[in-house]
């Protein structure tokens, strides 16, 4: 073989350019506060169902209705897909209504109101972020979390 035919085997980049670049911090996760306050102004359906102050009877009757609404859809779905399945299809991303397990629905739901009843949940969130300003406030120094006075 001529040099002509050898592969050129020579390193193009210097080592230790890409190879030993400085490593990425980790990123530091939301703490309880930055949670409560996103709940506060971003909630999603399930914080919200998590979050709301409800009574024991509300409790019981919430998640029904819940499952009276996903039923109500899955008739709507259905009437539209009997009506024409070309326009169900371009409505829906698929070509035939899917019928919801609602068992599984059910559970879910009801897990999620039980979690409001008598605002345990939002009185839970709330215990947490108040426990994380006082343990803040004593590494800072403030006071917050004692009475400021040295004797």
């Amino acid at each position: 073989m001529s040099e002509q035919e050898k592969p050129d085997v020579t390193r193009r980049v210097p080592p230790g350019s890409k190879e030993e670049s400085e490593p990425k911090p980790e990123p530091v996760s939301a703490g309880p506060i930055d949670r409560v306050v996103d709940l506060a102004f971003n909630p999603t359906r399930e914080k919200i169902k998590e979050m709301t102050v409800i009574s024991v009877e509300q409790g019981r009757l919430l998640p029904q209705l819940d499952i009276i609404d996903l039923m109500w859809q899955h008739v709507i779905e259905v009437a539209t897909f009997r009506q024409d399945q070309d326009a169900y299809a371009r409505v829906y991303g698929r070509p035939r209504p899917v019928p919801p397990n609602l068992i599984e629905e059910f559970t879910y739901s009801t897990a999620q109101w039980q979690k409001s009843i008598g605002g345990t949940n939002l009185e839970s969130a709330t215990n947490i972020a108040l426990a994380e300003i006082e343990t803040r406030g004593d590494a800072e120094g403030d006071g917050l979390g004692s009475d400021g006075f040295n004797a």
